[in-house]
């Protein structure tokens, strides 16, 4: 009997310190933050492949006898919902920011931005926009 009063003891011991070590994961993931010099910089970076992607959108569309530079519907397709995306993460980054002057941002906002960077830049890479291959 007092041996399984010791093994019960000690599982839900061990058990204590998983849960532990699963809550410090989870704080860490959620609690972790960014500078606010790192955050202008990923908004100002937006605020350039945004102007890129915006004179993309200012071409005229491609046709079948088109020969000069045109924006091909494909293409528009996927870049508007990209940058719109892209946006309202810049966005939100920078509500918080303002929200909390000097303040670290949450790394979530941040990741959410620089996620839809990555996004946008390949679009804009596999499609050579804002380069001068056409």
């Amino acid at each position: 009997m007092k041996k399984l009063i010791i093994i019960c003891l000690a599982l839900s011991l061990s058990g204590c310190a998983a849960f532990q070590k699963a809550e410090d994961i989870f704080n860490a993931a959620t609690t972790v933050t960014v500078s606010p010099q790192s955050i202008v910089i990923a908004a100002n970076s937006f605020n350039a492949i945004e102007a890129s992607a915006t004179n993309y959108l200012r071409l005229t569309r491609c046709d079948k006898t088109s020969s000069k530079v045109c924006r091909d519907k494909a293409v528009t397709a996927i870049l508007i919902p990209a940058v719109q995306n892209a946006r309202k993460a810049r966005n939100d980054l920078i509500a918080f920011q303002r929200a909390h002057p000097g303040e670290l941002g949450t790394q979530g906002l941040y990741d959410a931005l620089q996620l839809s960077l990555t996004t946008l830049t390949g679009i804009m890479t596999t499609y050579h926009i804002g380069s001068a291959v056409q």
